[in-house]
């Protein structure tokens, strides 16, 4: 019993080694670890939160290019260089929901002054120094903070701002917003989710604006087309110009031929009635 267990043994061992010697040569007599047998189920890559920060708050969405102004924002909140829209809409690239210079609206960013563009390689890189900032809080627009821009007006501004400074008015342009414009810049799936829904509604608004514009329009010079058919002004009369020629004619008749304009241009210069008077020098009283 012993004996069959033993040579049961080396058998196994023996096919073990055959399995090596075909799988991975077993070179030099090498045993190869679990590791390198058994196939493990690879992690996804993690994602670089800083990296994956940056590239959506400081590069533009389409061409990937540093943001650079002037700078423009979609319905969506996502960043865009205007060159790059422009180029987009006229090469009509793709099923995109920018077509036109409308669907974006430019930017009024404040400047950070703070922010050093010029980093050299063997420097800290501080991943949340951002080109631009809050005007009224003075935050960087670095993806740290939620930040809105008001689609009227395109003032971009924090949106701890609007929760602890309730307004109607713009914090920095001052003019006048409703909070049905506000959009959040480079916001989560949530905030995709609705301000789809808000851009199909406000596009569907402008169409019905410009559909009743028009129909307005028509009417307008259906009318006025109507009062110019209707209302004819008479000929003027001539009248009045035959009654004066006839009157100068008559006044004429009744002055003597001395005291006519005709007679006296053959003798006058001018056609005045009055003679012309002679220099001081030459006037002679005989004559003049």
């Amino acid at each position: 019993a012993v004996v069959q267990r033993r040579v049961r043994e080396i058998h196994t061992f023996q096919h073990y080694i055959k399995r090596i010697n075909l799988s991975m040569g077993g070179d030099g007599g090498s045993i190869p670890t679990r590791c390198e047998l058994v196939r493990e189920k690879k992690e996804p890559e993690k994602k670089n939160k800083d990296q994956d920060m940056v590239g959506r708050w400081q590069h533009c969405a389409l061409s990937g290019h540093q943001l650079v102004k002037p700078i423009v924002a979609c319905a969506l909140g996502r960043l865009y260089n205007k060159e790059a829209v422009i180029n987009h809409i006229l090469e009509r690239g793709g099923k995109s929901h920018i077509k036109k210079l409308t669907d974006v609206v430019e930017l009024q960013l404040t400047d950070n002054k703070s922010y050093k563009s010029d980093i050299k390689a063997d420097l800290y890189i501080d991943h949340y120094n951002a080109p631009f900032m809050c005007p009224v809080l003075g935050l960087e627009m670095s993806g740290r903070y939620r930040f809105l821009f008001n689609w009227a007006c395109g003032c971009a501004v924090s949106e701890r701002v609007t929760l602890e400074i309730p307004s109607q008015t713009c914090h920095k342009c001052g003019n006048a917003v409703s909070e049905e414009d506000n959009i959040v810049i480079n916001g989560s799936v949530e905030d995709l989710s609705r301000l789809m829904v808000r851009m199909k509604r406000r596009r569907e608004q402008l169409k019905a604006d410009k559909k009743r514009e028009k129909e307005e329009g028509g009417e307008e010079s259906k009318k006025k087309s109507d009062q110019k058919r209707g209302t004819k002004k008479p000929p003027p009369s001539t009248s009045g110009a035959v009654k004066r020629v006839k009157t100068t004619e008559e006044g004429e008749k009744s002055k003597g031929y001395e005291e006519r304009d005709s007679y006296k241009k053959l003798f006058h210069k001018n056609s005045n009635s009055q003679k012309d008077k002679a220099h001081w020098v030459t006037y002679n009283p005989y004559y003049n």
